[in-house]
């Protein structure tokens, strides 16, 4: 299975992604930022939201998961202390797959042009 892991960028967060990736990689996991199965998040809502945007054009085909090391979460299921059960998880259990509704905004500006997003 191909996975990638999207950290906040903070020491912690960093350190934890870093973590995981070595698990993932000794249970046989492929490390692949193109395409991945599964987007692992380490941060907060955030994190997740900017995972989702980058990996768009892939949500029928990846899975994501996020540990929340942020301040508050709704998105993110795991905590730091949880990665050990997390990785056991992903590499020994089927997923469960839950969907979140998605917005697209268009932007309407005054010049009569428009952007959708």
């Amino acid at each position: 299975m191909k996975f990638t892991i999207m950290s906040k960028g903070d020491q912690s967060s960093d350190t934890l992604a870093s973590t995981m990736k070595e698990y993932l990689l000794d249970f046989g996991f492929i490390m692949d930022e193109k395409e991945p199965d599964i987007v692992i998040s380490v941060g907060g809502d955030g994190t997740l939201l900017y995972a989702f945007h980058r990996y768009y054009n892939r949500l029928d085909e990846t899975a994501f998961v996020g540990v929340h090391t942020g301040h508050l979460g709704f998105y993110a299921d795991w905590l730091p202390t949880e990665v050990e059960k997390l990785v056991i998880a992903i590499a020994k259990t089927p997923f469960q797959v839950v969907e979140y509704p998605l917005l697209e905004v268009i932007i309407r500006y005054v010049n009569g042009s428009k952007e959708s997003q």
